[in-house]
């Protein structure tokens, strides 16, 4: 037996177990079903784990035609959000062989060609792509290279693609009820004047569930910036009546949380305040804030399995991973009026 474990070869392998060179590649590379005996398969493999070996993933993916590695494009990795996912990606991943490999793209069209045109030199095996705003050709034509192509937090209404997503219509509807519920009754909204999907839904699922609706877009390069914050301050000025604002996302939360101190306006007892996507900062806060949290580990789970099932069923068409999953309101004291 070799002194280190990872210079353990196939050769070395056979020759320790009596067994040929071909024996042996067809159980590490996952093709020696009804070719090799049960007995055998497992010989190999209780083996392979006494010496901890690992096979070269050059080698592997010039005789498997797999790279074994599966990319995720975020928006921002660094996001909470973004990164809980990921991380439980990895580990759901890993347990299938795979390996994950994160990026950023800022919501930025021109970074996000570059990336996907670096990973397609490296010829990986799948995408999970958070797509930037106005890429839906860029996608389609990933489709039509036959890439396996998984988007997430968001899609295309008029594209056929895989995704998974969060109810957003739904999930917005359920937060305005709960802030009705809590005696709020000339809700606001602040959301993002984007074409996303998801900016859009939340925007969509608020108006159909208020019949007055005061409702406020910024722009995304304009969030927690003077431009952002003076637009959300003129907005209450010209809105006195609003007792409670339910933010589009946990960014332009943090910002008009900021805004609202400036402007020694306290809550819950004069503004209610809610927000789409948990973090530790909500909690901690004073007052804790109310969030609609989305279903991370679901996520997760639904985004690595429906990438796996595409991968491993290449040749059929009729496989189609469309998920839209729903949040939750964690209510907190943000939300609770005397």
């Amino acid at each position: 037996m070799k002194s280190e474990k990872q210079k353990v070869s196939i050769k070395d392998i056979a020759k320790e177990l009596g067994i040929s060179i071909t024996t042996v590649s067809f159980v590490i590379n996952g093709k020696a079903k009804n070719r090799i005996s049960d007995k055998v398969i497992k010989k190999v493999e209780d083996y392979i784990e006494k010496v901890g070996y690992r096979p070269n993933s050059s080698a592997q993916s010039l005789r498997t035609g797999k790279s074994q590695t599966i990319v995720f494009m975020a928006e921002d990795i660094s996001d909470p959000f973004f990164s809980t996912v990921a991380k439980e990606m990895e580990g759901l991943a890993f347990k299938h062989g795979y390996r994950i490999i994160y990026c950023s793209t800022e919501n930025k069209k021109e970074r996000a060609l570059e990336l996907l045109q670096f990973f397609k030199d490296k010829d990986v095996d799948a995408f999970i792509i958070t797509p930037p705003e106005n890429f839906e050709s860029e996608t389609k034509k990933l489709i039509e290279e036959e890439k396996v192509v998984v988007l997430f937090d968001r899609h295309f209404h008029n594209l056929d693609h895989h995704y998974v997503v969060l109810d957003n219509v739904n999930s917005t509807k359920n937060a305005v009820e709960f802030l009705k519920e809590k005696g709020f009754k000339n809700i606001g909204f602040v959301g993002l004047k984007s074409n996303l999907s998801p900016m859009q839904e939340r925007h969509q699922g608020y108006l159909e569930a208020v019949p007055h609706p005061m409702s406020l877009l910024i722009k995304f390069n304009a969030v927690g910036k003077k431009q952002g914050n003076d637009q959300l301050e003129k907005f209450l000025d010209d809105h006195p009546a609003i007792d409670a604002i339910l933010f589009a996302t946990n960014s332009l939360a943090i910002a008009g949380l900021r805004v609202l101190r400036k402007k020694s306006i306290q809550v819950p007892e004069q503004l209610g305040v809610a927000t789409f996507d948990d973090r530790e900062l909500f909690e901690l806060h004073t007052p804790s804030i109310s969030v609609v949290s989305q279903p991370v580990a679901d996520l997760a789970k639904e985004l690595i399995k429906g990438t796996l099932k595409l991968l491993g069923h290449p040749e059929d068409n009729t496989i189609r991973i469309r998920k839209s999953l729903s949040g939750t309101v964690i209510p907190r004291k943000s939300t609770e009026r005397n």
